[in-house]
């Protein structure tokens, strides 16, 4: 049983979901190694403790292969069910400007379609009903700011609601779908009203103690693990073994983060502040194989320690980028109302990027931790964080 558990959260974690469906043959079976991969590694950990429950590697092995016989085989099922519409969600995008047209086109790639009207007037109840019986419409989603045009559009669904039409707010709907917050639909009122961003005293506490015991297991097996890089770094390259920078933390206010340096000492004497990019040639030999594994992130566990971070949270930027930022995104500071975390959902979930484009794309995902931040969702990044460990890659 433990090892089944394993094996359906590594298939959660590694989005089998997806790929079951929309990926190619050749994918979804990486897709398989990769999760079996990660939960042998999580059922060895919990037998790790308890020897006397390991039940053999023949037994361990078998239970590894009932769940995979299964999604293997419900795969030609859920694809064909899939060509013909029939997983799908019928949704209908109502909205006048560029909101609803921004988020259609957010939407409209790959398995995600949806339909698309924009009114010029109000748009009447039984015009919807037509639409929702001829073009098999389950879902009606609301894309418009403008308040006028949004108590018409509600009057107008009222009757269609209470006879059981789902009906959904463009940014509620996109972060269901998503699991990021639409920063461009953003508005004021939504933040307000909408549910989340809960931040009771023994939620904080209990992510606190988490936070400490984590770390402490952190150094503790890590240790080899910095012992080496640490040598690694000093036989590559000159220069100092940590490298020392000031991030903006929870709340705006300034800290100075460790890392393993993984660039060359002068790195920045020439350019000032830039952001670093995915083959940045300012990077070491040995830099490039950390970053790879994020390795050089593991001497931010004590700042962990000292409560400048947390395992999980937002990742922490300079307070040059913050500044540029915050003129150049809407909403940007209130990522700062959560502890920033040596990893986090933005990174677990988008590739890597060093542009506005890409911090904005960031900022979704971290605005949503901010507003979902449980334990759950922690033990679900730090597993995703667990696999980029293991096979090097951030998405």
């Amino acid at each position: 049983m433990v090892v089944i558990a394993a094996c359906i959260l590594s298939f959660h974690v590694n989005g089998l979901n997806q790929s079951i469906v929309s990926s190619s043959r050749r994918t979804f079976l990486f897709d398989i190694s990769k999760s079996v991969l990660l939960a042998m590694l999580v059922a060895a950990l919990v037998f790790l403790p308890f020897p006397a429950l390991f039940p053999g590697a023949g037994a361990h092995l078998a239970a590894a292969l009932l769940p995979v016989s299964v999604i293997v085989l419900l795969r030609p099922v859920f694809r064909s069910l899939a060509a013909r519409h029939k997983l799908g969600e019928g949704v209908l995008i109502i909205g006048t400007g560029d909101g609803a047209s921004e988020l259609h086109r957010a939407l409209g790639n790959g398995d995600r379609t949806a339909s698309l009207l924009q009114f010029p007037q109000t748009v009447h109840c039984e015009q919807l009903v037509r639409m929702t019986e001829q073009d098999g419409v389950t879902r009606v989603v609301i894309a418009e700011q403008d308040p006028v045009r949004r108590a018409e559009l509600s009057a107008a669904l009222l009757d269609c609601r209470v006879r059981g039409l789902r009906v959904s707010d463009a940014i509620d709907f996109y972060e269901e779908l998503s699991g990021t917050i639409w920063v461009q639909g953003l508005y004021p009122q939504w933040l307000v009203y909408t549910g989340g961003f809960n931040r009771s005293r023994s939620a904080v506490r209990l992510k606190r103690l988490a936070d400490v015991m984590l770390a402490l297991l952190l150094v503790l097996l890590g240790s080899p693990l910095l012992v080496l890089a640490a040598i690694a770094i000093k036989l590559d390259s000159r220069g100092p073994l940590l490298f020392r920078q000031i991030r903006v933390g929870l709340d705006g206010k300034t800290f100075v983060v460790c890392k393993f340096r993984s660039m060359r000492e002068d790195a920045e004497d020439d350019t000032g502040p830039v952001w670093a990019q995915e083959a940045d040639s300012r990077v070491t030999r040995v830099g490039r194989a950390l970053r790879k594994f994020r390795l050089d992130e593991l001497p931010q566990v004590f700042n962990v320690l000292r409560g400048e971070m947390s395992l999980v949270g937002p990742r922490p930027e300079r307070p040059y980028f913050v500044d540029v930022l915050e003129q150049e995104i809407p909403f940007y500071d209130l990522r700062h109302s959560v502890k920033p975390g040596i990893t986090g959902w933005a990174q677990v979930s988008c590739p890597y990027g060093a542009s506005i484009d890409a911090a904005c794309e960031k900022l979704q995902y971290d605005l949503y931790y901010a507003k979902n931040m449980s334990l759950r969702l922690d033990a679900l990044i730090l597993l995703k964080t667990l696999r980029v460990v293991l096979f090097g890659k951030g998405r």
